[in-house]
């Protein structure tokens, strides 16, 4: 199993993890760690290069919309 580690953490087994590292563990590990959400599982990296995943990584994450002072449908609305 191939997991990424969501934050740092030490392991009895794996020794310290540092918050993104990707490592290969064993099955029983891994299905834990992801239970304690200190990692996640990584899919196979076939998967990665497929079209459809890569639209969403084109999607910016945060807060999104119009602000103020920003060009846009806001700017044209507090005139009115």
């Amino acid at each position: 199993m191939k997991i990424k580690a969501l934050r740092m953490f030490s392991h009895y087994h794996l020794g310290t993890v540092s918050q993104g590292e990707t490592r290969v563990v064993k099955k029983e590990i891994g299905e834990a760690l992801v239970k304690l959400h200190l990692a996640e599982e990584v899919e196979p990296e076939k998967a990665k290069t497929s079209d459809p995943e890569q639209p969403a990584k084109a999607k910016t994450g945060g807060k999104g919309g119009n602000k103020r002072g920003s060009d846009g449908a806001d700017k044209d609305a507090s005139e009115g």
